[in-house]
């Protein structure tokens, strides 16, 4: 009877150390997620390239899950020595809304000349066949409709195209010469006349109100108390109440801007890796006079960085 009952109190005994192993393991800090770069961080959650296929004779349309319906005419496309084009085409697309999706994807700003603009979407689009790039047809238009949202048409917006047509958007955004938007009851009707140079890099648009901040600028500076190379930081403005997003540079000291709005309510955001892991800071901010602002970066996950994203106003 005595080694039954010291063989049941020492089962007792392993099951009290297992359960207070298990619940320290859940105390724990939760598991973050393992990113290889702040490269991997972007391409994990920023916007993803959509493939569409049309046929060249005939033309096509489509509409992607966030609502933006492209149309393509007959006979658009040119190989880039201006031969004719038969077949199936693919047509790479994305297309960014959100202030967040524009963070996500680490498109570089809407501003003109460095001064923010008022974005009401910007696309991404290549064609190509046979993984070469193709050109527009000359006088043929692809039609983009970006819809609202639900906001007000606003009619100062303009059709914008990136300097340079690259994927990673580095340039600023410029008026296009040769395309045009018009404001409708259901939203903005982007009419893409030509791609950019090279069409293998594919050509960036973007619908924006350049002249939507008309008040004083002013010089800020945002401060880092950690080390840039570690983390490989990256800071944005994220400004409240208006679909504006500038992501400013590093000069090797400090991250500088020149062309603040002053008065203006905006969020800091700064995102970096080390070591696998993501951190973060959020610091809100009201623009004054030649501000300094210090930030820091904390451990996060992917979930928690999404959710104060969303949080924004």
């Amino acid at each position: 009877m005595k080694t039954l009952n010291l063989i049941i109190l020492s089962v007792m005994i392993l099951a009290i150390i297992s359960g207070c192993k298990k619940k320290e393991t859940t105390e724990e800090t939760p598991a973050v997620d393992n990113y290889s770069s702040i490269g991997a961080f972007y391409a994990a959650n920023g916007a993803q390239l959509q493939t569409f296929t049309v046929t060249a004779t005939t033309g096509g349309q489509f509409t992607t899950p966030q609502g933006t319906k492209v149309t393509i005419p007959a006979d658009a496309f040119v190989t880039q020595s201006g031969g004719n084009v038969t077949g199936s085409v693919s047509i790479g697309f994305k297309d960014v809304y959100k202030k967040s999706d524009m963070l996500l994807s680490k498109l570089s700003a809407t501003t003109f000349w460095g001064i923010p603009m008022k974005s009401a979407g910007m696309f991404f689009i290549k064609a190509t066949q046979n993984n070469a790039g193709l050109d527009l047809n000359p006088g043929k238009k692809i039609v983009i409709e970006q819809p609202l949202f639900g906001l007000p048409v606003d009619t100062a917006m303009i059709a914008m195209i990136q300097e340079g047509g690259q994927d990673s958007i580095q340039g600023g955004w410029v008026p296009s010469p040769w395309d045009s938007l018009t404001g409708t009851l259901s939203g903005y009707v982007f009419s893409l006349y030509r791609f950019r140079v090279p069409a293998d890099s594919g050509t960036w648009c973007n619908s924006d109100n350049p002249n939507y901040f008309t008040g004083p600028l002013t010089h800020l500076i945002l401060h880092p108390l950690d080390s840039v190379s570690v983390y490989n930081t990256d800071v944005f403005l994220i400004f409240k109440n208006v679909n504006s997003m500038v992501h400013v540079y590093y000069n090797s000291t400090d991250f500088p801007y020149d062309y603040a709005p002053l008065g203006l309510e905006c969020t800091v955001v700064a995102v970096g890796v080390k070591g696998g892991k993501l951190y973060s800071s959020f610091t809100p901010i009201t623009i004054t006079a030649n501000l300094t602002v210090n930030f820091s970066l904390t451990l996060t996950t992917t979930t928690a960085f999404l959710a104060q994203m969303a949080a924004l106003p």
